[in-house]
């Protein structure tokens, strides 16, 4: 079972990660697999926290198999924004997607698909 793919999809295939600035966003991180599927989750353009023996702030997650983290993320950067994991081989296997932070207080959002889009009232 190949575990390169974020919920079972690879290369940027995995639709509807889009949230408005301010936003809170929970994200449940779960790493599954065998000891060479460890995980660095990465989120480019935010940070989040996470807590352990105390909060942490970060943008790139550790993730070992068989291990879970709920990281809590304020989305405050408007824009199309890359994740993926770090592990070359899981980057040529397609562990990569983006999410979209939209910016409600502009009249046009530039879409992750590369054009401008008139925001509906």
């Amino acid at each position: 079972m190949s575990t390169e793919g974020i919920n079972g999809l690879v290369y940027g295939n995995l639709h509807g990660l889009v949230m408005t600035r301010g936003q809170k966003v929970d994200w449940y991180l779960l790493g599954m697999g065998t000891e060479v599927d460890m995980h660095t989750v990465h989120f480019h353009a935010e940070t989040f926290t996470y807590k352990t023996d105390h909060v942490h702030r970060a943008d790139v997650f550790d993730l070992f198999p068989g291990t879970f983290q709920t990281v809590e993320m304020v989305a405050g950067n408007p824009g199309t924004w890359l994740l993926h994991c770090h592990v070359t081989d899981h980057i040529h296997a397609g562990m990569e997607t983006t999410f979209t932070i939209r910016d409600l207080s502009r009249k046009f959002q530039k879409t992750h698909r590369m054009r401008w889009e008139l925001k509906a009232p």
